[in-house]
């Protein structure tokens, strides 16, 4: 029964922890650091880590048949499940929400964020989030350490207090996500339009995060509130084994938000595969001929090449002709101004034998210059010598002098 109960936790986690171990390598690493919204990506794929090997893998474990995916045993490991569990779900929603509203600043006021937003105000808002996080669930751990063997379902104070858990972790995140997400679509599409961008792949991994966060939870979220309901009521055996199934599949899904990020990643970022790649030492998918023999790269080149010329605004077109024509008309000026400044057309020179002239004559002055200077210093060493000077020397010296 182990053994089988354990295979899943194979299936899903293997290739999870990896994957989120190598993009937390990779947004540390120098290349995607520089931004302050890696610091959040970061924090993220670990707190993805930490679900995955805390509360996903005990309720695995623990897995019922009729009771479907609960934690089973002592009070204190049921509370412990409860408190990871809501501290993990608290860091990762409010960590995609602060990452959809970093995004929506950078893409409506980009020049505001760069001047006041930097990594060390990024860790501050990190320990912000952990901080609350480990507080805010102590209420309902409290409550859960109380129930005998950890049969939550059937307790309705830890049902109360759950909702309320509930609407703070995912519901309203996801709102505040939803709204942040759709506006920064909108203004990404008119920043697009008006000038090509070429830093967007960011933005576009990002918000597929946040979208991913909300269509993996939302079965959740509407479970919850279904078995609250239902629970005041009288429950036959029906409608515990359809609350059952959909408790089991709203997890499942749930749980598929926590192990699918780095496969966004690499779909959506061109600049993350292939530091991917970088550190898996894959130089191969790193060369053109990879990229040329696949369909799909090549396709997906090719759509960007299209997309980057349709997004090439009228206004740009303009200011290109423009351009062109400015450079046209100075070049004729040019011309024009070299045949004014010359008497005669076959008397225009080079630039070069101009320059080569100008030199040749320096030269002779300062040749000039040099021998006259000697035949002064000879003519007052003969003076000295002699005690005067004929007429005839001091005639030639006042000549040289002038």
């Amino acid at each position: 029964m182990l053994k089988r109960n354990v295979l899943p936790i194979y299936k899903g986690l293997t290739p999870s922890i990896p994957t989120h171990a190598l993009s937390m390598i990779i947004f540390l690493r120098k290349r995607m650091c520089r931004y302050p919204v890696s610091v959040f990506m970061a924090t993220l794929s670990l707190t993805n880590i930490l679900i995955l090997a805390g509360p996903v893998t005990m309720q695995w474990l623990n897995h019922k048949v009729f009771i479907g995916f609960v934690v089973t045993g002592s009070r204190f490991l049921c509370a412990f499940h409860v408190y990871i569990d809501l501290v993990g779900s608290s860091i990762n929603s409010w960590l995609i929400f602060v990452i959809s509203l970093e995004r929506y600043l950078s893409v409506s006021k980009p020049f505001l964020i760069r001047q006041r937003f930097n990594r060390r105000q990024a860790w501050h808002i990190v320990l912000i989030i952990i901080i609350i996080a480990l507080l805010a669930p102590l209420g309902l751990v409290i409550v859960a350490s109380q129930v005998p063997n950890c049969l939550l379902f059937f307790s309705t104070t830890y049902q109360i207090i759950g909702s309320i858990q509930i609407f703070f972790i995912y519901v309203l995140p996801s709102i505040l996500i939803l709204i942040l997400s759709i506006i920064t679509v909108f203004k990404l599409r008119n920043r697009i339009r008006n000038r090509a961008s070429r830093r967007i792949h960011i933005s576009v991994m990002l918000i597929a995060v946040s979208f991913s966060f909300i269509t993996f939870t939302l079965p959740f979220q509407i479970c919850w509130y279904w078995l609250f309901s239902t629970s005041f009521g009288i429950i036959d055996l029906k409608l515990n084994i359809i609350n059952i199934a959909f408790r089991y599949l709203a997890l499942t899904i749930r749980n598929l938000n926590y192990t699918l990020n780095f496969f966004l990643y690499s779909l959506t970022s061109v600049v993350f595969l292939k530091e991917a790649f970088t550190i898996a030492h894959c130089n191969y998918f790193l060369s053109h001929r990879f990229m040329e023999r696949n369909n799909a790269f090549r396709r997906l080149g090719q759509f960007l090449r299209d997309s980057q010329r349709v997004r090439q605004s009228p206004r740009q077109e303009h200011n290109g002709r423009n351009t062109t024509e400015n450079t046209g008309a100075n070049i004729h000026n040019h011309i024009h101004y070299n045949s004014f400044s010359t008497p005669h057309p076959n008397n225009v020179l080079p630039l070069e034998k101009l320059k080569k002239c100008k030199c040749k004559k320096l030269k002779t002055k300062q040749k000039q210059d040099s021998e006259i200077d000697n035949s002064n210093h000879h003519l007052q060493t003969k003076e000295n010598g002699a005690g005067s000077t004929t007429p005839s020397n001091q005639s030639l010296l006042k000549f040289r002098e002038y």
